[in-house]
């Protein structure tokens, strides 16, 4: 069985998706030797992103771009603690200073084209 590295759901080890919350399962292995590579010396806050779904999207974007990163404690291995009532714990995302001024470009650009899901949604909204 894998373990989601986002949500803590136990899946099949044939899955390549968590089914709870959409996580890719096959990067979790390539991810801890990728991030191995470069070590974090001079750690600074990037961003605090207050949900699991923003914060995972951007990680993987992080990841893509070669920029090691930490979440909160480099011991918590990036995940979200979920409270009573389902609400997330907001989590603070830091990188290197060396690689700070790109990381901070990539936060700015996911920024403005992070889709907004205000309101509520209806099956009317969808038809065609």
């Amino acid at each position: 069985m894998k373990i989601c590295h986002v949500c803590l759901t136990e899946c099949d080890d044939k899955m390549e998706l968590c089914p709870l919350c959409g996580a890719d399962l096959t990067a979790e292995d390539s991810e801890e030797s990728g991030q191995a590579e470069k070590e974090i010396t001079e750690p600074v806050l990037l961003a605090t992103m207050q949900d699991v779904v923003s914060s995972e999207i951007f990680r993987d974007i992080l990841k893509e771009n070669n920029i090691p990163f930490f979440c909160d404690d480099p011991e918590s291995s990036g995940t979200m603690h979920v409270l009573f009532g389902g609400s997330f714990v907001s989590e603070n995302i830091y990188v290197d200073k060396s690689d700070y001024e790109k990381a901070d470009s990539l936060y700015t650009e996911f920024l403005e084209n992070e889709p907004q899901f205000d309101g509520d949604f209806s099956d009317e909204d969808f038809e065609e």
